[in-house]
């Protein structure tokens, strides 16, 4: 059978996670599918102008793309791209826009290639539209996405017990935290460099569990240490 009949097409939704320039005219880009998870695709003539790109190479928006998966070869072909979900709103605000750069960046290095990851793609989704939708309190989103991300991937932290001894914390008790050794680290097993109160430690768990807008913005700080830490902890982030 020839490559040619060897390959597989596939037509889905995707997010663009980063580009970089190849060739003369080609790209290489790196996308986040519904379907496929991550993947890296060589999008020849996408730096000249071309119908089959359209201008939808832009990272923020949802794309439907076109692509052939080749057998044993690294990165793909995309053959076309377009615009499925616009967020003009998003693009057009600076701090939205920042935050929405580091939720990519974070599934750029979190996400393993050519792995579904459907928890984490609908949990973009989700952050993406609410900046579309409502520009504002982006910290506040960006931390709650980055709490639903560590669940999406296993790497969930645990804020009820120590994860040395099983000791439980009480609800109403300040906590030492250790995001590197996965949550909360009693006294007696050497606490934790970062100190939840009891209202930041059930605002974060409700962030977990998908419920938005519930960090205060005074603990928006420690809460994106806190993710940035976890993250950092398994995926090597800087």
């Amino acid at each position: 059978m020839s490559a040619a009949h060897s390959s597989r097409a596939h037509s889905c939704r995707a997010l663009l996670l980063g580009r970089v320039a190849y060739g003369e005219s080609d790209l290489v880009v790196t996308l986040l599918t519904e379907p496929l998870g991550r993947v890296s695709a060589l999008a020849r003539g996408a730096r000249r102008s071309s119908k089959r790109f359209a201008g939808a190479l832009e990272p923020m928006h949802t794309l439907r793309v076109s692509l052939d998966e080749r057998p044993r070869a690294d990165l793909a072909v995309l053959r076309e791209a377009a615009l499925d979900r616009p967020r003009s709103k998003l693009v057009a605000d600076l701090e939205s826009l920042q935050a929405a750069g580091k939720a990519l960046s974070w599934l750029r290095r979190a996400t393993p290639p050519r792995t579904p990851e459907p928890e984490a793609w609908d949990a973009a989704l989700r952050f993406l539209d609410l900046l579309d939708r409502d520009p504002g309190r982006q910290q506040e989103r960006l931390v709650t996405f980055g709490m639903q991300l560590l669940e999406a991937f296993g790497w969930g932290l645990d804020l009820g017990r120590c994860v040395r001894c099983g000791k439980v914390c009480p609800p109403e008790q300040t906590a030492l935290v250790n995001p590197e050794r996965g949550g909360l680290v009693c006294r007696s097993c050497g606490g934790g460099p970062l100190r939840l109160e009891s209202g930041l430690r059930h605002a974060l768990l409700l962030a977990a569990q998908g419920h938005e807008d519930t960090i205060p913005g005074a603990d928006l700080p420690r809460a994106l240490e806190l993710v940035e830490r976890a993250l950092s902890a398994h995926m090597g982030f800087d």
